[in-house]
């Protein structure tokens, strides 16, 4: 799977960019607030629904704009075209292949992203919802049945929250509890058949970046493994009506890891941590593309100064081994470009959220005001 061509309009500071991309490798460069960041930022847009940097349309936006559009095509087997566009009153549409969808998962689904940026090395220090987000992401492209199980049991814990907190009848809850134990148990073992792919893959690719540190990994589906879900939540029940959530279960599930038998954030070095996270980042790609026999998205924003150039090479060379796409970002061309030079690749330099040195799209940046058409028409036209 790889992006064809990014379109992008009233995004951030890029108010028109025209992105013609290569299958495998992209570097985008210019100074800091330039926009390169904001490239890989529509992008995960287009595939999540969401930002990583902000939760706000208002920031999202382009000031004095009403809304933002993205569009984009790619390849994965065939010719396809993925869209999204939103409004600062919230009104969104998203559309693939030209059709409107009603869920943004099917994007998700059918476009993968994974991105490597500063902020993903907080993952060891970030709390135990942000690790097993990060599982999830892995066991919904490994299991069909991944994203059904976990909707059902996120209905499942809201509705026994809200009947905690308005003092339902224990028999109520009960009725609650009994579905939401069997579903609880199918989520349990969607995971951890992940998880059993997942830590020797870890342990494989870690062994290329550095031998100085052995980690153990471990899954905790989110209550006691010495007890049923339905004897925890019972024994818990009390404790559970008093704050009026529900303590113990999957949604409580976590990934864990040790050296030594002492917590990893604890003992390795920030350096260290780095790895282990870009490790964990390219194992899921790669089961990924063990499972989808086909390469998803790699973003890699402004890695040049939180990795040393070891470290960054030993990165690249995983990365260019994947079957995937990479788009990534940095200050100086210099500073990615000599690992780029034995592959042929796509340069953008980016400035003041305008692309500089791209002849498409100097002629596109001359039209953009030029079509009262919506950009997602505008798009699917091309």
């Amino acid at each position: 799977m790889h992006l064809t061509h990014l379109n992008i309009h009233h995004f951030r500071n890029i108010v028109f960019a025209d992105l013609p991309l290569h299958s495998r490798f992209n570097l985008i460069y210019g100074n800091n607030g330039s926009g390169k960041t904001s490239i890989l930022e529509a992008i995960y847009f287009l595939s999540l629904g969401r930002s990583f940097r902000s939760a706000q349309l208002s920031r999202i936006i382009q000031y004095e704009a009403q809304n933002f559009q993205l569009f984009g095509r790619f390849f994965d087997q065939t010719e396809l075209t993925i869209g999204s566009m939103r409004e600062r009153n919230g009104k969104s549409v998203i559309k693939l292949n030209g059709e409107a969808q009603l869920s943004q998962s099917v994007l998700t689904q059918a476009f993968p992203v994974q991105l490597f940026n500063p902020e993903s090395f907080n993952l060891l220090n970030s709390g135990a919802q942000q690790r097993c987000k990060f599982l999830d992401w892995g066991a919904f492209y490994y299991d069909n049945a991944f994203l059904k199980t976990w909707q059902q049991v996120k209905r499942l814990v809201k509705q026994r929250n809200a009947a905690l907190k308005q003092q339902f009848p224990r028999n109520y809850i009960e009725i609650l509890e009994n579905e939401l134990v069997e579903k609880s148990q199918s989520l349990h073992i969607q995971r951890q058949n992940y998880f059993d792919k997942l830590a020797p893959k870890v342990q494989e690719i870690l062994s290329v970046f550095s031998n100085q540190f052995a980690i153990q990994m471990s899954y905790f589906k989110g209550w006691s493994s010495d007890k049923p879900l339905s004897a925890v939540l019972a024994e818990h029940y009390i404790m559970d009506v008093k704050t009026g959530i529900t303590n113990h279960g999957p949604h409580r599930a976590d990934l864990r890891f040790k050296v030594n038998g002492h917590p990893a954030q604890d003992i390795l070095s920030r350096g260290q941590q780095k790895l282990l996270i870009c490790a964990i980042k390219l194992a899921q790609g790669a089961l990924f593309s063990q499972k989808r026999k086909t390469g998803c998205l790699y973003l890699v924003d402004d890695l040049h100064s939180e990795l040393d150039q070891t470290h960054l090479s030993h990165l690249f060379e995983k990365l260019m081994q994947t079957n995937g796409q990479v788009i990534a970002t940095c200050i100086e061309r210099s500073h990615l470009s000599d690992l780029f030079k034995p592959y042929d690749a796509q340069y953008f330099h980016v400035n003041n959220g305008r692309l500089c040195d791209t002849k498409i799209n100097q002629e596109n940046l001359a039209q953009q005001g030029s079509s009262e058409k919506t950009f997602l028409s505008a798009g699917e036209q091309q």
